[in-house]
C-alpha cells in the first residue's frame, strides 16, 4: 500500500505541475500589449506595408462619403477603419488596458501614414469626397 500511495501522490504531483505549466502558458498568449508594445507592433505592420488608417467620426457625422474616402485611400493600399468619436462627457474615467493598447496602436499607425503620405494627401482625399458629393 505504501508503494501504491507513493506512486499515486507522485502521479498527482506530475499532473498538477503539467496543469500549472499549461495554464501559465495560456495566460502569456492572452497578455495585453503595453502601449509601447502596441506602438512597436504598429511600426512593424507599417514597415510590412499593412497600412490601416483609423478615421474618427461622431455619431451624427454624415457617413455617406465613407465609401468614396475608402476607395481613395485604397489606391495607396491603405485600409480604412471608421471609429466612433465620443464627446468628452461620454468618455469613461478609466480606460481599460486593452482599449489603451488599441489607442496606442491606432495613433502610431495614423501618425506613420500621415508621415509617409502627408496631411495634404488625407486632406485632399476628404475634400475630393466632398466635391464628389456636391457634384452628384
Amino acid at each position: 500500500m505504501n508503494r501504491f500511495s507513493f506512486l499515486f501522490r507522485r502521479n498527482n504531483l506530475i499532473f498538477v505541475l503539467i496543469l500549472l505549466v499549461s495554464v501559465s502558458c495560456r495566460k502569456e498568449k492572452n497578455k495585453i500589449p503595453t502601449c509601447m508594445e502596441a506602438r512597436e507592433l504598429a511600426k512593424s505592420d507599417f514597415e510590412n506595408q499593412k497600412y490601416v488608417f483609423y478615421e474618427y467620426q461622431y455619431l451624427n457625422d454624415d457617413k455617406s462619403k465613407n465609401i468614396d474616402f475608402v476607395n481613395i485611400l485604397k489606391q495607396k493600399n491603405i485600409k480604412v477603419i471608421f471609429k466612433t468619436k465620443y464627446t468628452v462627457s461620454c468618455l469613461p474615467d478609466e480606460r481599460d488596458k486593452l482599449e489603451e493598447s488599441k489607442i496606442c496602436y491606432q495613433t502610431q499607425m495614423n501618425n506613420s501614414i500621415t508621415a509617409k503620405f502627408g496631411h495634404s494627401f488625407l486632406d485632399s482625399a476628404r475634400i475630393g469626397v466632398q466635391k464628389t458629393m456636391i457634384s452628384n
